[in-house]
């Protein structure tokens, strides 16, 4: 037998070996996740490029694609029985021993936001034509907020990084304005002064 058809053969073992329930658990989130893309694809249609609502469907998007990839090379992973380790900010990820009350906790979160958006839109359809706009954005806001929320669940199921930046709020104390050099012609501030950036 040659090298080339052990290989073959012995990649057809390790893809036998596989678990079918995990597999098939993952392959039902591509899809809806897939479902979700579509979704957001042609609802981004009715808004111009550049409009709020336009960008806000845009980065609703780009949250779906990314839990879509991440779910694709677990995916791969588990069909091919491959170890994956990830890397954040330089040290080694491993998820949390809580994983399993943080996907509970989320699973909460994320049901008080679908409801807090079906509040809105029934606010929406019965509200007069000047205030529309204002909960179609208030709506899209909290759809980007639901997408970030699907996307830190499957994180915590599938064991890869729920990236989130949390929120700090600023000092009491003001800081100082910080001092910055503007290149020549590039502002109405004369060549060797500085600029205060507040």
């Amino acid at each position: 037998m040659t090298s080339r058809k052990y290989v073959l053969l012995l990649a057809l073992m390790v893809a036998g070996c596989a678990d079918p329930e995990a597999v098939r658990r993952l392959d039902a989130d591509i899809e809806s996740v897939t479902e979700r893309i579509n979704q957001a694809q042609e609802e981004r249609k009715a808004y111009g490029k550049g409009s709020v609502v336009h960008d806000l469907i845009s980065m609703r998007m780009a949250i779906h694609q990314q839990t879509l990839a991440m779910l694709q090379q677990r995916r791969a992973a588990e069909q091919w029985r491959t170890t994956l380790t990830y890397t954040v900010d330089g040290k080694p990820y491993s998820a949390p021993a809580d994983s399993i009350a943080r996907a509970a906790a989320l699973q909460g979160r994320l049901k008080n936001a679908r409801e807090d958006r079906e509040s809105d839109l029934q606010l929406m359809r019965g509200s007069a034509d000047s205030v529309r706009p204002l909960y179609v954005i208030s709506i899209a806001t909290k759809t980007v907020l639901i997408s970030q929320l699907e996307y830190q669940l499957a994180a915590h199921t599938n064991g890869f990084p729920p990236y989130y930046v949390s929120y700090h709020p600023p000092s009491s104390s003001p800081t100082p304005p910080q001092k910055t050099e503007v290149p020549a012609g590039k502002t109405g501030v004369p060549v060797g002064k500085t600029a205060i950036v507040r």
